[in-house]
This record gives C-alpha cells, sequence and structure tokens, in this order.
C-alpha cells in the first residue's frame, strides 16, 4: 500500500510541474526598465515593445497598459538605447519569416472556456491515476479513462484561438523590409556614424531632394516665412533657395548704440547674383564648427525680414551686444555701410508670431525665438518631425555656439576672421578704414527727412550732433556734418571727416545707383555742391529762423513749422498735449508760395505705428488758398473742416506721446487742390469722424493735386 502511494505521490509532482515552471517565468515579466523623461522628473517603470514613425511603445509593468511617447520626449541616454533596441529588432526580423498582417495582428490565446473544460480534465487525469494504482480490480477502466482524458487535454492545448490585437497594439509591428534596406543604402550610406536623431532627419532629407513634390511644397513653405515682409523675395532651383533684399529694415536702426564706430546705413544690394544662398535640404556636418573660433565675418544666418545676422563676436572677438555695439534691435552698422543684426530679432515675432521661424542659418537649418526645451550645445533641438531648428537663448553668446550643417568656407580667408561661402559682397559709399569709436558718444535718432536723405543724430556730454546725408539721381552722396546749433567745428567724429577744416563730404557712387532705387527723388536741393560750413548746403531740408521747412521739388511751395527744430525733431512745448473740453492743441503750421490756379487747400499728418497700420493725428480740408497759417491750437477755430484724433472719439487733433522713450516718426503733408473733392462738402458731425487720412486721400481722386509737400519729422517721448 505504501508504495502504492509514493508512487502516486510520484505522478502528481510530474503533472504540476509544469505549471509550477511557467509561474515562475511570469514573475520576471513584471521586471521593467526605468525610463526618464525630459520634460521633467517623471521616471516610467515599463517594457519596450517597439519604436515606429518617431512613436516609442512602452508595456507599463504595474497596469500592463500600453503606453505612447514622442521619442524626443526621453533622455538622450534613453533615446540612444531605443534606437538601438529599433535597429536590433529589424535586423531580427530580417532573418524571421514572420507573418505580419496588413490590418490586424492575430496571436494565440486559449479561453477562458476551454481553461476550465481542460482544468476538469487535468482533474479526471489525476483521478484515474488514483483509481488505477489504489484499485487493482478497476486498472482497465482507470487506463481508459487516463488515456481518454490526456487525449482531451492535448486537443484543447493545440486548439487556441486567434485573436485580432488592440488597436493600438497594431502599429507596434516592425514594418515588411523589402525594398527600404536598399533605398536608406542609396540615400545616406554613412548615416550610421552621425548621431540616432540625425539618422531620421536624413532620411527625411533624401526622400525630399528626390520628390519633386516635395521640394515644392518645401520651397512654398520657405516663402510664407519671409511673406510677411515687403522688401524681401524668395527665388529657388533644385538645389538652393535665394534671399533678396536690400537689408532695410522696416523698424528703426541704431538707437541704443552705446560704442559707435561712426557707420551710418545704407541700403545694400543683395539681389541676383548677390544674394544670399541657402540649401534647400540641409545636411549634418560631421564635425561642427564653433563660432567661438571661426566665422566672426560675414553672417551666419538671414532674417525673415532680408536682414543679415552676424557673429555675436565681432571681429575682435568681443560679445558686440556686451560692449553695446548693438541698437535696441540687435543690429549695427558694418564697415560696408549695411545694417546687420548680431542677435536672433526676436521682436519680428510680433509679426510673424511665435511659431514662426525667424531667421535661416545659411546651412539650412531655421532659427526660432526662445524656448523652454532642452537645447544641445548649438543652442538646437529636434522638434515633433524631427527636423534640426535652432533657438535664440538668454545665454551668451545667445545663438549658434555651433554650425551643426555643411558649410563651405571662403578660401581666401582664415579663422577666426573666416566667413561661410558664397557670400553677397557690400557697396560702401565711404573709406572706413581710419573710422574710430566716438567716446562717450549714444546713438539717439535715426530718421528719413525725405526721399534718399536721412539724420543720423548722436549724443556726446549732453551735445546733439548730427550727419545729414543724401543722394541723389545721378548717386552723388553728400555727407554734412553739424552740431544741434548748426555749429560745424569741434565736431566728435574722429576719423568720418577726411578733412576737417570742413564739415560737407560729397562720393560718387555710380554703380550704387544701379544696384539699388528707393524710389524717385520729391525734394528739391541746392546745385551748389561746393563744401560749406553752412549746414544747409546739399540737404533736402533747410532750417530757418522760422523752424524747419521744406519746399517742393516742383515749384516754391514750402510747409513749415516752428514746433520743429533744424534736426527735425518735434520740440518738447509740443509733445503730449493735454486735453481741454477733450481737444489738444494742435502743432502750428506754416505755408508759403502756394502754386497758381489754388482753390483749397488740405493738410494731414499720420503716422505708421507698424507696416500695416496708419494713424491719423491731424486731418482737415476745404482750407481757403489765402490762409497761410494754422496757429498754435488752431486747427479746431478755423473756416474748415477738421477729421478725428487718433482714436476717432472726437474731431481734434492728437499730439505726440509715445511710450517707454520710444522715438517715432511723423509725416505731415500739405495738398494744393483745384478744389475741395464735393463729396467732403457739408458733411455732418458723424461723417467727419469717418474721414481720417487714408479717406482723405481716397477722395483726391474727384479733384486735381496741383502740388503737395510733405515734411517728415520725429518726436521722442519726454
Amino acid at each position: 500500500m505504501k508504495k502504492n502511494i509514493r508512487t502516486f505521490l510520484v505522478s502528481i509532482l510530474f503533472a504540476i510541474t509544469p505549471f509550477i515552471a511557467n509561474a515562475h517565468t511570469g514573475e520576471h515579466d513584471h521586471q521593467g526598465k526605468q525610463w526618464h523623461l525630459m520634460n521633467g522628473s517623471q521616471t516610467i517603470e515599463a517594457n519596450y515593445i517597439s519604436f515606429t514613425n518617431e512613436l516609442v511603445y512602452l508595456r507599463d509593468v504595474k497596469s500592463n497598459a500600453i503606453l505612447q511617447f514622442p521619442i524626443t520626449d526621453f533622455s538622450m541616454e534613453d533615446q540612444l538605447l531605443i534606437l538601438r533596441q529599433s535597429e536590433l529588432s529589424e535586423k531580427i526580423n530580417r532573418h524571421h519569416s514572420q507573418i505580419v498582417h496588413l490590418d490586424t495582428i492575430k496571436v494565440q490565446k486559449i479561453s477562458k472556456t476551454k481553461a476550465g473544460v481542460a482544468l476538469a480534465v487535468f482533474v479526471l487525469m489525476l483521478l484515474s491515476l488514483v483509481v488505477y494504482f489504489s484499485f487493482s480490480k478497476v486498472r482497465k477502466p482507470a487506463i481508459v479513462s487516463l488515456v481518454c482524458s490526456l487525449f482531451i487535454f492535448v486537443f484543447i492545448a493545440c486548439s487556441a484561438e486567434e485573436e485580432e490585437v488592440p488597436a493600438e497594439l497594431v502599429t507596434t509591428a516592425p514594418p515588411p523590409p523589402p525594398e527600404k534596406e536598399d533605398t536608406s543604402d542609396t540615400s545616406t550610406s554613412d548615416s550610421s556614424t552621425t548621431s540616432s536623431t540625425t539618422d531620421s532627419d536624413s532620411d527625411d532629407d533624401s526622400s525630399s531632394s528626390t520628390d519633386d513634390s516635395s521640394n515644392s511644397s518645401l520651397i512654398d513653405t520657405i516663402k510664407n516665412h519671409f511673406a510677411d515682409f515687403s522688401g524681401v523675395t524668395i527665388t529657388n532651383d533644385d538645389e538652393y533657395f535665394y534671399v533678396n533684399s536690400y537689408s532695410w529694415p522696416e523698424h528703426g536702426m541704431g538707437v541704443g548704440i552705446t560704442s559707435w564706430q561712426e557707420q551710418v546705413p545704407i541700403p545694400q544690394n543683395y539681389t541676383g547674383n548677390n544674394s544670399w544662398v541657402i540649401p534647400l535640404n540641409p545636411e549634418m556636418a560631421d564635425t561642427p564648427l564653433s563660432t567661438e573660433d571661426h566665422l566672426l565675418k560675414g553672417a551666419l544666418a538671414v532674417a525673415v525680414n532680408g536682414v543679415p545676422i552676424f557673429n555675436v563676436y565681432n571681429n575682435r572677438q568681443e560679445n558686440a551686444y556686451e560692449i553695446g555695439e548693438l541698437d535696441n534691435w540687435g543690429g549695427h552698422f558694418g564697415r560696408g555701410d549695411d545694417y546687420h543684426y548680431h542677435l536672433i530679432p526676436t521682436h519680428l515675432e510680433e509679426t510673424v508670431g511665435t511659431d514662426q521661424p525667424l531667421a535661416y542659418a545659411l546651412d539650412g537649418y531655421p532659427v526660432y525665438g526662445y524656448t523652454n526645451e532642452t537645447l544641445d550645445d548649438a543652442f538646437g533641438r529636434y522638434d515633433s518631425d524631427n527636423n534640426y531648428r535652432y533657438h535664440a537663448t538668454t545665454e551668451a553668446p545667445y545663438y549658434m555656439p555651433y554650425v551643426m550643417g555643411e558649410i563651405t568656407l571662403d578660401p581666401d580667408s582664415t579663422a577666426p576672421e573666416d566667413q561661410i561661402y558664397p557670400q553677397p559682397v557690400q557697396n560702401p559709399i565711404r573709406a572706413s578704414d581710419g573710422f574710430k569709436g566716438v567716446n562717450g558718444a549714444e546713438v539717439t535718432a535715426f530718421t528719413q527727412t525725405g526721399t534718399n536723405a536721412f539724420s543720423f543724430e548722436y549724443t556726446v556730454s549732453g551735445t546733439k550732433y548730427y550727419i545729414n546725408y543724401n543722394w541723389d539721381d545721378d548717386c552723388k552722396f553728400t555727407y554734412t556734418y553739424v552740431d544741434e546749433n548748426g555749429g560745424t567745428s569741434n565736431l566728435p567724429t574722429y576719423g568720418a571727416i577726411s578733412d576737417t577744416s570742413q564739415n560737407v563730404e560729397v562720393y560718387n557712387n555710380v554703380s550704387f545707383c544701379q544696384d539699388v532705387n528707393l524710389g524717385e527723388a520729391t525734394y528739391s536741393s541746392s546745385d551748389d555742391t561746393s563744401s560749406s560750413s553752412d549746414s544747409s548746403n546739399d540737404t533736402v531740408t533747410e532750417s530757418t529762423t522760422d523752424g524747419y521747412s521744406v519746399t517742393s521739388a516742383n515749384s516754391d511751395f514750402t510747409l513749415s513749422s516752428i514746433a520743429i527744430d533744424s534736426s527735425g525733431a518735434l520740440l518738447d512745448d509740443y509733445k503730449c498735449e493735454e486735453k481741454v473740453n477733450g481737444v489738444e492743441k494742435s502743432i502750428p503750421i506754416s505755408w508759403s508760395n502756394v502754386p497758381a490756379g489754388t482753390d483749397k487747400l488740405a493738410i494731414s499728418i499720420h503716422g505708421y505705428p507698424n507696416p500695416s497700420e496708419i494713424n491719423s493725428y491731424l486731418t482737415l480740408w476745404d482750407i481757403d488758398a489765402s490762409v497761410t497759417e494754422i496757429a498754435y491750437g488752431g486747427a479746431n477755430d478755423g473756416d474748415w473742416f477738421i477729421g478725428p484724433n487718433k482714436d476717432g472719439a472726437g474731431l481734434s487733433y492728437t499730439s505726440p506721446c509715445s511710450p517707454n522713450g520710444q522715438t517715432s516718426t511723423y509725416y505731415m503733408t500739405i495738398y494744393a487742390l483745384s478744389e475741395t473733392p464735393p463729396s467732403l462738402l457739408s458733411l455732418s458731425t458723424a461723417e467727419q469722424l469717418e474721414i481720417d487720412y487714408s479717406t482723405l486721400i481716397g477722395y483726391f481722386d474727384e479733384v486735381t493735386i496741383i502740388d503737395q509737400v510733405e515734411l517728415e519729422y520725429i518726436a521722442t517721448s519726454l
């Protein structure tokens, strides 16, 4: 009897051994890897499943749920591990002929019902063994029962059902390998030597370079990024896109510079064969190039407004921002009289938005503004589409410590003053080799005083100095140097004037006029081109005892205001006027030499707070031709019509009162008309509120404009 019982127990032990082994194996499935996400201190314990379409699939150890994350969410160490695991999986799958259905993936699974039957059969098998060893008289039926139970058990185990995997798991299956390997080998032969994220980016680039429709879509996207600025156009061929501009921004220039090198801005012809050349499909370089030790000459990028962006380090390897060489917009004027940035112009986000590139680097990668994302050593990162981009930062050197893409260096330059090749060349007007820094100088204003005429203001020890310059249709450039009182001696220019015995210099540059044309001249200048200490010589405006005046190019029709000083700046007494009964005191205006045939006059003052907006500060019409002035505060008192103030809240004048020390430009224009447009006569007060600058000039189609004069001036807040 004891022998039978011992034999019975051994049989049971052999029967349950597979179940014990399976239970032990299952314990290891709950030991996953700790994955670290870059967007915080979050850690996930999960098992790796697959990496597909830039998404990583994991199985959570605790909940057994399927999780998915973009690969960029992981730490760089985990990203490398994921991509290595993905490469290993692809190699394994290439050597196995696993059946992968395109719509669903089938797996073998035993249902709960069959599992219950199998358990009952297993119990029956155990009972049969007990009966066989315990009762010798019924061994034959016990053997039959045992064999039948064993047959049924094996049948259930081999007839597992096929079940569809949930939808989120379908994407984890590796794609079939047929042609992918050959394509990658021919397009990116050395991708395995670069970082894993670069491999994926290279695949995207190589496919786009062979796909015409993709290239067309790419260039359309690039053109759209530059579309907000009228002074820039984009052309392209199969390999490059070309940025054409005059490097003349729609914002101010110069103001804020405290370390000035005597340059003033001139438009540059960066068009045609002299445009900026940028690759359409950039490629990562094997070795990034440091911008601290290289590329101190020329540009690293071009902003979406067509202005180039140079290295933040100047040619003396000094940080241009930290030593005060840059204006309030991050730019200054170079040795070629060219305006360019040395910082990423993040202020352009006010126009293009925060989700659009602000520039394109000359290696082909876009440049964006500030971000909270983790950046690499080049202040760049890969976006969710695995495309590389640079970013601006608040950490010196503020952008692009390294150039990540492939570039060609100018063979005629050497480090550190080498540059990316090719680059456009500037067209300087004055030889600037002898220019020096002006001690204590701060650039305080830069204004356009007429067509192709400008006034550059700088202050030294509380005294204002001006460089008034212009060029005519024959490309004669005239530079006049004066102080705020019109004086011409002891000017702190230190090299800008080649002959200190005079304050006027004249240059001729015919090639410039062939290159750049910002519009036809509308202001007259004296025919006398001789050098003189008189600051009015060869300028488009003149300073008189009656204030600031401008004369028409077509006649002697002259517009003046005693409220504007000789440099074209509004005097402090006429800024931020207080309202009395809802009306501000208007600026004093006078005029003379009204053209013959004039019946009525109209006057407007307007400005452009941004390129797409016009503000009206004063609008007057139906002024009799016999009137010669409007006294200070007299705009509301005359026998004429007046339009709305800037806010459209009343019929009056609005005085300049810019916030935060801002300098704004204003345009005062007087029109000599054959008559007042009939549609503007006898308007009600409500209707007058609709007649601003834009509406006024729209009605001039009804009459003849005999002549007009525009006086441009600036106002800086108190």
